[in-house]
């Protein structure tokens, strides 16, 4: 009887488990979606991030004294890609962009720092579409700079 009983509970905690990992997998599929298009997520940057033109094609400029940080955001991809244009104008520091899509998985990681190539233009690796995390960092940055990004098929 005893042995009934213990069989029993041990099926009902193995349900309760299974039951908890699937919803704790299928809240990280959907790592963004909480998040207003374009909605910054994180400003640790001391210079300037500007948004100026928004929707599906995304852009703006930013600008720095020597500033270091980071700046992310939410972006609403449609397509399981996009192309990320962006440009700097630095004697000194470095900007990193990096691209996740809506599952949080990285599509895109480039970088481009002072004395080097300043521009980049190039479409990120297949992801998920839906909201996409696009993480700007700026690293002793003095200068500016500008980037645009588009959903791609």
């Amino acid at each position: 009887m005893k042995t009934m009983k213990k069989m029993k509970t041990m099926k009902v905690y193995s349900i309760f488990v299974v039951i908890s990992l699937m919803v704790i997998g299928a809240s990280s599929c959907e790592k963004y979606d909480e998040y207003d298009n374009l909605e910054v997520i994180e400003n640790t940057y001391s210079g300037n991030v500007i948004i100026e033109s928004g929707g599906a094609d995304p852009g703006g400029d930013f600008t720095g004294n020597g500033d270091s940080g980071v700046y992310s955001f939410v972006w609403n991809n449609p397509t399981s890609r996009a192309e990320l244009n962006f440009d700097i104008t630095t004697p000194t520091g470095s900007v990193q962009f990096i691209l996740r899509d809506a599952k949080g998985k990285e599509v895109l990681n480039k970088t481009r720092s002072a004395g080097g190539n300043d521009t980049f233009s190039g479409v990120s690796e297949k992801g998920d579409q839906g909201m996409w995390l696009v993480e700007i960092t700026l690293t002793d940055f003095n200068g500016d700079g500008s980037f645009s990004l588009s959903p791609v098929d």
